[in-house]
């Protein structure tokens, strides 16, 4: 099995596990997500890769931390400060999405108010890509090649070093318009940190 498919298959572990601690069904939780309970069961699987708006959305409706559906439990960061070395992700395999690969950037600190992601669109992104929506906040700040941003009606071309900030809850997609991979970094307000004091 490659790598890939033995990440889709952790995470859909967890998210199943999730699920039934919570104590819905696929379809109760796919009504409350905005997802089918086909797609859900295929993600439980290890058969499909949501995307980082999808994974928010199922997160915030079980009431749990996103980083849950990455990684295993481990010790939070007691010194209040947590390191992503670039030799350890490289040795990670990328999580596929539909139309793009990311990489989780955020340590485990105890109740987080924002989850980091490291996106590459490859040149071949998919012009049809599905506007997505979550709760909270996005931060998206271009570090190589061209993007094509879709907030709404509003297209916005980004070059290296440009910064969008946007509300979530606004229809939004990227697709890479150039010659080389897209690379970008990604930070979201994960699920229930608009609430916290």
């Amino acid at each position: 099995m490659d790598q890939a498919r033995l990440v889709a298959r952790q995470i859909g572990a967890r998210l199943r596990a999730a699920r039934a601690a919570a104590g819905l069904t696929l379809q109760q939780l796919g009504d409350q997500a905005g997802l089918s309970a086909a797609f859900l069961s295929r993600v439980e699987r290890g058969e499909a890769t949501p995307s980082i708006a999808n994974l928010i959305a199922v997160a915030q409706r079980l009431a749990m931390p996103l980083r849950d559906l990455f990684e295993d439990e481990v010790p939070q960061a007691p010194q209040g400060y947590a390191v992503s070395r670039l030799n350890a992700r490289a040795a990670a395999e990328q999580i596929q999405a539909a139309g793009y690969r990311f990489h989780w950037l955020s340590g485990d600190l105890p109740q987080p108010r924002l989850s980091a992601f490291l996106l590459e669109f490859p040149v071949t992104t998919d012009p049809s890509a599905t506007l997505l929506e979550h709760e909270g906040e996005e931060i998206l700040y271009l570090l190589e090649g061209s993007l094509e941003f879709r907030i709404g009606e509003d297209v916005l071309v980004l070059a290296p070093g440009d910064c969008v900030h946007l509300l979530g809850d606004r229809p939004h997609m990227g697709r890479n318009i150039g010659t080389v991979p897209a690379r970008l970094l990604m930070v979201v307000t994960p699920p229930g940190a608009v609430h916290q004091p």
